[in-house]
């Protein structure tokens, strides 16, 4: 079943990772020497990033927002459509001001 673009993406450390193409230590290590900030946690204390903490990140990384990785992951984790995926994507960027097109 394919989530709503209503549904706030969610990304967990390891999804973070792949789309940095760094390891799951390495943001560990970042965020301990506040290289990186602190993600958020669940009820479960479980950590959590957004669609813009993951924009924020990959700013700090990179310099530039890449969607690719995150539509790929998005679309893996059952969004729906690339169609869909990349909808969502752009109603984030557009928040930020930035154009996606």
């Amino acid at each position: 079943m394919a989530k709503k673009l209503t549904d706030e993406p969610v990304f967990t450390r390891a999804e973070v990772a792949l789309v940095l193409g760094v390891s799951v230590l390495t943001i560990a290590n970042r965020e301990k020497n506040n290289k990186y900030p602190k993600p958020k946690r669940d009820f479960n204390n479980y950590r959590y990033y957004t669609l813009n903490d993951l924009f924020n990140l990959q700013l700090k990384t990179f310099d530039h927002i890449d969607a690719k990785p995150i539509i790929s992951i998005m679309y893996d984790k059952g969004y729906g459509s690339f169609r869909n995926v990349s909808q969502i994507i752009d109603q984030a960027l557009s928040k930020r001001g930035i154009n996606a097109r």
